[in-house]
């Protein structure tokens, strides 16, 4: 995958390493040695990141990706835009939690979640990863592909969430122009109308 993907956090938990067409993932046990704990196929990491697998362990989460775009799995477009929704969605998340700190919350699956919590010119939120995933592909990626077709829309995307991200890994100040702003329409909505009956970003 271009444009490679680093975490800029390491975890010592857990070592990740690309082989043979999977994802290593090895854990520290109590002994402190690294055991293997699962193997992911390349062909379904983009499917389970999208899924949520990791989203309780998001620099685990960065470590897969980092070792996913190091490899040279032939990655598609659609499997590309996912990992980079799912990333920008983790350094919003992340950020907001050292800046506004979290909170033990419901998610929308009705699970406990340690949540993070956005707070903007209008209020604030409790923030999910998957719910930060589907605002992204609802409010952005959709506008894009309404205005320019799937295909291009697709790589349009792409490239808008790469300008999403910093150079050093954090988000760049588009990205939380772009966020925030999604944020802070949603918590007015909200304070006008009500949540609406049927999810539109969270």
């Amino acid at each position: 995958m271009h444009n490679k993907i680093n975490p800029h956090q390491s975890v010592d938990a857990f070592h990740v390493e690309a082989h043979s067409g999977f994802i290593n993932i090895l854990r520290l046990n109590d002994e402190h040695i690294y055991e293997l704990q699962e193997q992911v196929p390349f062909t379904q990491v983009a499917s389970r990141l999208d899924a949520g697998d990791w989203d309780e362990q998001l620099f685990l989460g960065m470590k897969i990706i980092h070792e996913w775009g190091d490899s040279d799995h032939a990655t598609s477009a659609d499997e590309t835009l996912i990992i980079w929704r799912w990333l920008i969605a983790a350094i919003f998340f992340l950020e907001q939690k050292e800046m506004n700190g979290s909170t033990v919350a419901h998610n929308f699956n009705g699970e406990e979640f340690d949540s993070a919590i956005y707070v903007g010119k209008h209020g604030g939120m409790n923030l999910f990863p998957a719910a930060e995933r589907f605002a992204m592909a609802n409010n952005i990626e959709a506008a894009l592909i309404e205005r320019y077709g799937a295909e291009q829309g697709t790589v349009n995307a792409i490239s808008f969430y790469i300008a999403m991200r910093g150079d050093n890994g954090e988000l760049s100040e588009l990205g939380r122009e772009i966020l925030s702003g999604l944020h802070d329409e949603f918590i007015l909505q909200i304070q006008d109308s009500g949540i609406p009956e049927s999810p539109t970003a969270h």
